[in-house]
């Protein structure tokens, strides 16, 4: 419940979005998004979109999937953010395909924290973490509450359900 100045009045409940980055195309970030509210055992599924950009430009690219963001909280109005980040890699690498991902990551950060506060940032072991389960526990648990729904983009969401 929201009042017309903007105040929200909490009742029970927030509304997250959970976003992960993918590589949708070799050289096309793409963001999969997904809209929960409620409670982490009883999530309410509102709304499911992905972010993209048809340029060619890393620049524009980044610009396209922020800005693109920064629309979806204006209308969607959540009380939080949760961008799960990429995991650490066993070996490093020079590639550009994690490279990009974590500018789009980076982009798509900037993008929520202009239109609200409360941003999360955390790889899939850290939402685990803060879940107070294991990784490979909180994407089950995610594929279970919130089925045919991208899952890290889902569990990303979960946690920002818990208090």
């Amino acid at each position: 419940m929201r009042r017309p100045c903007g105040f929200k009045i909490t009742v029970g409940f927030v509304r997250v979005i959970g976003l992960c980055v993918r590589m949708a195309k070799k050289g096309r970030p793409a963001a999969h998004a997904v809209v929960v509210e409620g409670t982490f055992d009883a999530p309410v599924h509102i709304d499911q979109f992905e972010l993209s950009s048809m340029e060619h430009e890393v620049a524009t690219q980044l610009r396209d999937l922020a800005s693109g963001l920064r629309s979806r909280i204006a209308g969607l109005k959540p009380d939080r953010v949760v961008i799960r980040r990429a995991d650490l890699a066993r070996v490093a690498s020079n590639k550009e395909g994690p490279r990009l991902r974590l500018l789009a990551e980076g982009a798509l950060a900037a993008g929520a924290r202009d239109e609200i506060s409360d941003v999360v940032v955390l790889t899939g072991r850290d939402l685990g973490v803060r879940a107070a389960v294991s990784k490979g526990d909180l994407d089950t648990a995610a594929a279970h509450k919130l089925p045919g729904l991208p899952p890290e983009a889902a569990a990303a969401a979960l946690v920002g359900l818990v208090p």
